[in-house]
């Protein structure tokens, strides 16, 4: 059995070595680049707006900042560490890796067209996804909101549904 405490880039590491599934490997890849993107602008606005504070109170930003980072990177990274403890624990199959890794990509899917929706710009996209926007700035806000809480239930059944199977 593997160390426990690995930490994030040991997870990474330990579940793409291990895992046998190359759709899984790709979600390792794509995932820590899109987490890596990120934090990096998380960090940017978090300079940003202690640079130029509002008055609106000690560090309250940053409080916001915070918890929309935890809200977006947990289920970023939720699918990694569920296959890397079922690794270690010998519970791991190529085909729940690959389930883990579908709902990943769901879940980030899912994040961009939920940001798109929740942008009150409209979006100038060409052909062929032009309907595509137009269709995506008809929708209400809450909409997006709300498809982004679906994929991350999404990520929860599907890893209590593959934990029963493996």
């Amino acid at each position: 059995m593997a160390d426990k405490k690995l930490g994030l880039v040991g997870t990474y590491k330990y579940a793409a070595g291990k895992s046998r599934s190359l759709v899984f490997k790709s979600y390792v890849l794509i995932s820590s680049m899109i987490g890596i993107f990120i934090v990096f602008l998380i960090v940017l606005a978090g300079i940003t707006w202690t640079a130029n504070p509002t008055g609106t109170g000690p560090f309250r930003e940053q409080i916001i900042l915070g918890a929309i980072l935890l809200v977006v990177i947990i289920p970023l990274f939720a699918p990694v560490f569920v296959v890397s403890r079922r690794q270690q624990k010998n519970r791991s199959t190529a085909q729940t890796d690959c389930f883990m890794a579908l709902v990943g990509y769901g879940y980030i899917v899912s994040f961009f067209i939920g940001l798109g929706i929740l942008d009150p710009n409209n979006h100038k996209l060409y052909w062929p996804l032009e309907g595509v926007g137009r269709w995506v700035d008809s929708l209400p806000g809450s909409y997006g909101v709300v498809l982004i809480i679906l994929s991350i239930c999404m990520i929860a059944m599907v890893e209590r549904k593959t934990r029963k199977s493996s």
